[in-house]
Protein backbone atom coordinates (compact mmCIF):
# COMPACT_ATOMS: atom_id res chain seq x y z
CA UNK A 1 0.00 0.00 0.00
CA UNK A 2 1.31 3.43 -0.85
CA UNK A 3 0.01 5.05 2.32
CA UNK A 4 1.31 2.57 4.84
CA UNK A 5 4.13 0.44 6.11
CA UNK A 6 3.28 -3.10 7.13
CA UNK A 7 5.13 -5.66 9.22
CA UNK A 8 3.75 -9.21 9.48
CA UNK A 9 4.72 -11.99 11.86
CA UNK A 10 3.66 -15.53 10.95
CA UNK A 11 0.70 -16.81 12.96
CA UNK A 12 -0.02 -20.47 13.73
CA UNK A 13 -3.49 -21.27 12.37
CA UNK A 14 -5.59 -23.50 14.60
CA UNK A 15 -8.21 -25.70 12.95
CA UNK A 16 -11.76 -25.06 14.08
CA UNK A 17 -10.98 -21.64 15.54
CA UNK A 18 -11.96 -18.69 13.33
CA UNK A 19 -9.41 -15.94 12.94
CA UNK A 20 -10.11 -12.65 14.73
CA UNK A 21 -8.71 -9.27 13.68
CA UNK A 22 -8.06 -6.86 16.56
CA UNK A 23 -7.74 -3.27 15.38
CA UNK A 24 -5.71 -0.87 17.52
CA UNK A 25 -5.83 2.74 16.33
CA UNK A 26 -3.16 4.80 18.07
CA UNK A 27 -2.42 8.49 18.41
CA UNK A 28 0.51 9.73 20.50
CA UNK A 29 0.49 7.22 23.30
CA UNK A 30 3.49 5.16 24.35
CA UNK A 31 3.34 3.43 27.73
CA UNK A 32 -0.41 2.80 27.52
CA UNK A 33 -0.05 1.45 23.96
CA UNK A 34 2.61 -0.94 25.22
CA UNK A 35 0.26 -2.18 27.96
CA UNK A 36 -2.59 -2.53 25.48
CA UNK A 37 -0.49 -4.70 23.18
CA UNK A 38 0.83 -6.70 26.12
CA UNK A 39 -2.75 -7.54 27.12
CA UNK A 40 -3.27 -9.01 23.66
CA UNK A 41 -0.29 -11.33 23.99
CA UNK A 42 -1.89 -12.73 27.15
CA UNK A 43 -5.13 -13.79 25.45
CA UNK A 44 -6.32 -17.36 25.96
CA UNK A 45 -7.49 -17.35 22.33
CA UNK A 46 -4.65 -17.90 19.87
CA UNK A 47 -5.91 -17.43 16.33
CA UNK A 48 -5.91 -13.67 15.87
CA UNK A 49 -4.04 -10.86 14.19
CA UNK A 50 -3.27 -7.42 15.58
CA UNK A 51 -3.62 -4.47 13.22
CA UNK A 52 -1.98 -1.34 14.62
CA UNK A 53 -2.89 1.78 12.68
CA UNK A 54 -0.45 4.59 13.51
CA UNK A 55 -2.27 7.90 13.02
CA UNK A 56 0.44 10.07 14.59
CA UNK A 57 1.48 11.82 11.34
CA UNK A 58 4.68 12.82 13.09
CA UNK A 59 8.12 11.24 12.55
CA UNK A 60 9.02 11.33 16.25
CA UNK A 61 5.83 9.52 17.27
CA UNK A 62 5.95 7.20 14.26
CA UNK A 63 9.40 6.06 15.35
CA UNK A 64 8.32 5.69 18.96
CA UNK A 65 5.30 3.61 17.96
CA UNK A 66 7.41 1.46 15.62
CA UNK A 67 9.85 0.76 18.45
CA UNK A 68 7.03 -0.30 20.76
CA UNK A 69 5.67 -2.71 18.18
CA UNK A 70 9.14 -4.13 17.56
CA UNK A 71 9.26 -5.19 21.23
CA UNK A 72 6.49 -7.70 20.50
CA UNK A 73 7.77 -8.99 17.17
CA UNK A 74 9.59 -12.27 17.56
CA UNK A 75 8.35 -12.81 21.11
CA UNK A 76 5.14 -14.55 20.07
CA UNK A 77 3.53 -16.23 17.10
CA UNK A 78 0.88 -13.53 16.84
CA UNK A 79 0.53 -11.83 13.48
CA UNK A 80 1.09 -8.07 13.71
CA UNK A 81 0.27 -5.67 10.90
CA UNK A 82 1.61 -2.15 11.28
CA UNK A 83 0.04 0.57 9.13
CA UNK A 84 1.15 4.20 9.10
CA UNK A 85 -1.12 6.95 7.79
CA UNK A 86 0.40 9.76 5.76
CA UNK A 87 -1.66 12.39 7.54
CA UNK A 88 -3.72 12.48 10.70
CA UNK A 89 -7.03 10.89 9.70
CA UNK A 90 -8.90 10.77 13.00
CA UNK A 91 -10.36 7.77 14.79
CA UNK A 92 -13.08 6.78 12.31
CA UNK A 93 -10.98 6.75 9.14
CA UNK A 94 -8.09 5.15 11.02
CA UNK A 95 -10.25 2.27 12.23
CA UNK A 96 -11.72 1.88 8.75
CA UNK A 97 -8.21 1.49 7.39
CA UNK A 98 -7.74 -1.32 9.87
CA UNK A 99 -11.02 -2.91 8.75
CA UNK A 100 -9.91 -2.71 5.12
CA UNK A 101 -6.73 -4.66 5.95
CA UNK A 102 -8.38 -7.22 8.23
CA UNK A 103 -8.19 -10.89 7.19
CA UNK A 104 -10.04 -12.38 10.16
CA UNK A 105 -13.57 -13.78 10.12
CA UNK A 106 -14.38 -11.53 13.09
CA UNK A 107 -13.30 -7.99 13.97
CA UNK A 108 -13.03 -6.29 17.32
CA UNK A 109 -11.24 -3.17 18.54
CA UNK A 110 -8.94 -2.06 21.34
CA UNK A 111 -8.25 1.58 22.17
CA UNK A 112 -4.58 2.39 22.73
CA UNK A 113 -5.15 3.25 26.40
CA UNK A 114 -7.34 0.28 27.35
CA UNK A 115 -6.59 -3.39 27.97
CA UNK A 116 -8.22 -6.75 27.37
CA UNK A 117 -8.50 -9.24 30.19
CA UNK A 118 -7.15 -12.68 29.16
CA UNK A 119 -10.53 -14.24 28.22
CA UNK A 120 -11.92 -11.32 26.22
CA UNK A 121 -11.48 -12.59 22.67
CA UNK A 122 -12.24 -16.22 23.47
CA UNK A 123 -15.40 -15.44 25.42
CA UNK A 124 -16.85 -13.08 22.84
CA UNK A 125 -16.03 -15.05 19.69
CA UNK A 126 -17.38 -18.27 21.25
CA UNK A 127 -20.51 -16.38 22.25
CA UNK A 128 -21.01 -15.12 18.69
CA UNK A 129 -20.48 -18.59 17.26
CA UNK A 130 -23.02 -20.06 19.70
CA UNK A 131 -25.57 -17.33 18.91
CA UNK A 132 -24.75 -17.23 15.20
CA UNK A 133 -24.80 -13.44 15.49
CA UNK A 134 -23.47 -10.80 13.12
CA UNK A 135 -22.50 -8.35 15.85
CA UNK A 136 -22.35 -8.40 19.62
CA UNK A 137 -21.85 -6.26 22.67
CA UNK A 138 -20.80 -6.84 26.27
CA UNK A 139 -21.16 -4.71 29.36
CA UNK A 140 -18.69 -1.85 29.77
CA UNK A 141 -16.67 -1.32 32.94
CA UNK A 142 -14.88 1.99 33.37
CA UNK A 143 -11.73 2.59 35.41
CA UNK A 144 -9.92 5.76 36.41
CA UNK A 145 -6.24 6.51 35.76
CA UNK A 146 -5.32 4.65 38.95
CA UNK A 147 -7.00 1.45 37.77
CA UNK A 148 -9.92 1.75 40.20
CA UNK A 149 -13.32 0.61 38.93
CA UNK A 150 -15.62 3.63 38.92
CA UNK A 151 -18.65 2.57 36.91
CA UNK A 152 -20.32 -0.54 35.49
CA UNK A 153 -22.50 0.07 32.46
CA UNK A 154 -24.65 -3.04 32.50
CA UNK A 155 -27.00 -3.58 29.57
CA UNK A 156 -29.84 -5.03 31.63
CA UNK A 157 -32.25 -2.96 29.54
CA UNK A 158 -31.68 -5.38 26.61
CA UNK A 159 -34.88 -7.39 26.87
CA UNK A 160 -35.87 -7.62 23.20
CA UNK A 161 -33.68 -7.94 20.09
CA UNK A 162 -36.25 -6.71 17.61
CA UNK A 163 -35.22 -3.84 15.33
CA UNK A 164 -37.58 -1.31 16.93
CA UNK A 165 -36.51 -2.20 20.47
CA UNK A 166 -32.77 -2.19 19.72
CA UNK A 167 -33.05 1.22 18.07
CA UNK A 168 -34.95 2.59 21.08
CA UNK A 169 -32.41 1.15 23.53
CA UNK A 170 -29.56 2.63 21.54
CA UNK A 171 -31.07 6.11 21.22
CA UNK A 172 -31.76 6.15 24.96
CA UNK A 173 -28.76 4.41 26.51
CA UNK A 174 -25.97 4.33 23.88
CA UNK A 175 -25.10 0.71 23.12
CA UNK A 176 -21.48 1.67 22.68
CA UNK A 177 -17.94 1.03 23.82
CA UNK A 178 -15.58 0.34 20.92
CA UNK A 179 -13.58 -2.19 22.94
CA UNK A 180 -16.64 -4.30 23.73
CA UNK A 181 -18.05 -4.51 20.20
CA UNK A 182 -17.35 -7.49 17.95
CA UNK A 183 -18.51 -7.99 14.38
CA UNK A 184 -18.47 -10.60 11.71
CA UNK A 185 -16.07 -9.06 9.21
CA UNK A 186 -18.41 -9.53 6.25
CA UNK A 187 -21.24 -7.78 8.09
CA UNK A 188 -19.06 -4.87 9.24
CA UNK A 189 -17.88 -4.31 5.67
CA UNK A 190 -21.44 -4.69 4.39
CA UNK A 191 -22.68 -1.82 6.57
CA UNK A 192 -19.71 0.33 5.55
CA UNK A 193 -17.69 0.48 8.77
CA UNK A 194 -17.41 3.67 10.80
CA UNK A 195 -18.99 6.87 9.48
CA UNK A 196 -16.37 9.58 9.13
CA UNK A 197 -17.35 11.34 12.36
CA UNK A 198 -14.71 11.39 15.09
CA UNK A 199 -16.95 12.34 18.02
CA UNK A 200 -19.65 9.71 18.48
CA UNK A 201 -18.42 7.50 15.64
CA UNK A 202 -19.13 4.33 17.64
CA UNK A 203 -22.71 5.50 18.28
CA UNK A 204 -23.37 5.89 14.58
CA UNK A 205 -21.66 2.57 13.83
CA UNK A 206 -23.97 0.74 16.21
CA UNK A 207 -26.96 2.44 14.64
CA UNK A 208 -25.79 1.27 11.20
CA UNK A 209 -25.44 -2.26 12.56
CA UNK A 210 -29.00 -2.19 13.93
CA UNK A 211 -30.43 -0.73 10.73
CA UNK A 212 -28.53 -3.30 8.68
CA UNK A 213 -30.88 -5.90 10.23
CA UNK A 214 -28.03 -8.22 11.20
CA UNK A 215 -28.47 -10.61 14.11
CA UNK A 216 -27.46 -9.02 17.43
CA UNK A 217 -26.37 -10.78 20.61
CA UNK A 218 -25.48 -9.56 24.10
CA UNK A 219 -22.85 -11.19 26.29
CA UNK A 220 -23.29 -10.34 29.97
CA UNK A 221 -20.14 -9.28 31.82
CA UNK A 222 -17.02 -7.43 30.74
CA UNK A 223 -13.49 -8.58 29.91
CA UNK A 224 -12.13 -5.10 29.17
CA UNK A 225 -10.63 -2.37 31.32
CA UNK A 226 -11.63 0.91 29.68
CA UNK A 227 -9.80 3.89 31.16
CA UNK A 228 -11.49 7.24 31.77
CA UNK A 229 -8.88 9.99 31.81
CA UNK A 230 -9.02 13.33 33.55
CA UNK A 231 -7.19 15.07 30.71
CA UNK A 232 -9.12 17.82 28.92
CA UNK A 233 -7.36 17.84 25.57
CA UNK A 234 -8.49 16.17 22.36
CA UNK A 235 -11.73 15.58 20.50
CA UNK A 236 -13.30 13.64 23.35
CA UNK A 237 -13.44 16.67 25.62
CA UNK A 238 -13.60 20.47 25.48
CA UNK A 239 -15.20 22.24 22.51
CA UNK A 240 -14.97 19.13 20.34
CA UNK A 241 -16.89 17.10 22.91
CA UNK A 242 -19.60 19.74 23.35
CA UNK A 243 -20.02 20.24 19.60
CA UNK A 244 -20.22 16.50 18.99
CA UNK A 245 -22.76 15.98 21.79
CA UNK A 246 -24.97 18.80 20.52
CA UNK A 247 -24.87 17.40 16.99
CA UNK A 248 -25.74 13.94 18.31
CA UNK A 249 -28.62 15.30 20.41
CA UNK A 250 -30.05 17.18 17.42
CA UNK A 251 -29.73 13.99 15.40
CA UNK A 252 -31.62 12.01 18.05
CA UNK A 253 -34.52 14.45 17.84
CA UNK A 254 -35.30 12.89 14.49
CA UNK A 255 -36.31 9.72 16.36
CA UNK A 256 -38.49 11.35 19.01
CA UNK A 257 -41.64 10.49 17.06
CA UNK A 258 -41.11 6.77 17.79
CA UNK A 259 -40.43 7.31 21.51
CA UNK A 260 -42.73 7.94 24.44
CA UNK A 261 -42.51 10.98 26.70
CA UNK A 262 -40.55 9.15 29.40
CA UNK A 263 -37.88 8.07 26.94
CA UNK A 264 -37.57 11.58 25.50
CA UNK A 265 -37.17 13.09 28.96
CA UNK A 266 -34.44 10.53 29.73
CA UNK A 267 -32.56 11.45 26.54
CA UNK A 268 -32.76 15.14 27.38
CA UNK A 269 -31.63 14.46 30.94
CA UNK A 270 -28.63 12.44 29.76
CA UNK A 271 -27.65 15.02 27.15
CA UNK A 272 -27.54 17.90 29.63
CA UNK A 273 -25.70 15.75 32.18
CA UNK A 274 -22.99 14.99 29.61
CA UNK A 275 -22.68 18.68 28.77
CA UNK A 276 -22.51 19.53 32.47
CA UNK A 277 -19.47 17.36 33.02
CA UNK A 278 -17.82 18.43 29.81
CA UNK A 279 -18.01 21.97 31.19
CA UNK A 280 -16.82 20.90 34.62
CA UNK A 281 -13.73 19.27 33.12
CA UNK A 282 -12.98 22.65 31.54
CA UNK A 283 -13.53 24.37 34.91
CA UNK A 284 -16.53 26.27 33.54
CA UNK A 285 -18.52 25.96 36.73
CA UNK A 286 -21.35 28.32 35.81
CA UNK A 287 -22.09 26.34 32.66
CA UNK A 288 -21.76 23.13 34.65
CA UNK A 289 -24.41 24.35 37.08
CA UNK A 290 -26.69 25.48 34.25
CA UNK A 291 -26.61 22.14 32.46
CA UNK A 292 -26.85 20.18 35.72
CA UNK A 293 -30.06 22.02 36.61
CA UNK A 294 -31.49 21.40 33.12
CA UNK A 295 -30.64 17.73 33.47
CA UNK A 296 -32.26 17.52 36.90
CA UNK A 297 -35.55 19.10 35.79
CA UNK A 298 -35.97 16.64 32.94
CA UNK A 299 -35.67 13.58 35.18
CA UNK A 300 -34.72 14.36 38.80
CA UNK A 301 -34.02 10.86 40.15
CA UNK A 302 -32.21 9.53 37.10
CA UNK A 303 -30.28 12.78 36.79
CA UNK A 304 -29.10 12.59 40.39
CA UNK A 305 -27.95 8.98 39.92
CA UNK A 306 -26.09 9.78 36.69
CA UNK A 307 -24.50 12.95 38.03
CA UNK A 308 -23.28 11.15 41.15
CA UNK A 309 -21.74 8.38 39.05
CA UNK A 310 -19.95 10.77 36.76
CA UNK A 311 -18.86 12.99 39.61
CA UNK A 312 -16.58 10.12 40.74
CA UNK A 313 -14.57 10.41 37.52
Amino acid sequence: MDNSATTIVQNILLPGKPKVSIIVATFRRDSSLRESLKSLTNQTYSNFEIIVVDDNANSFWNNKTRCIISEFIGKSTIEIKYIVTKKNEGSAKTRNLGIKNATGEYITFLDDDDIYLPNKVENQVNHMIDCQSDYSLTDLWLYNDKGILIEKRIRDYLQDNSYKSLLKYHIMYHMTGTDVMMFKTDYLKEIGGFPHIDVGDEFYLMQKAIEGMGKFSYLEGCDVKAIVHNEISGLSSGEGKIKGENELYNYKKGFFHILDTKAIRYIRMRHFAVLAFAELRRSHRINFLKYAIMSFFNSPIQSAVLLMKRRKK
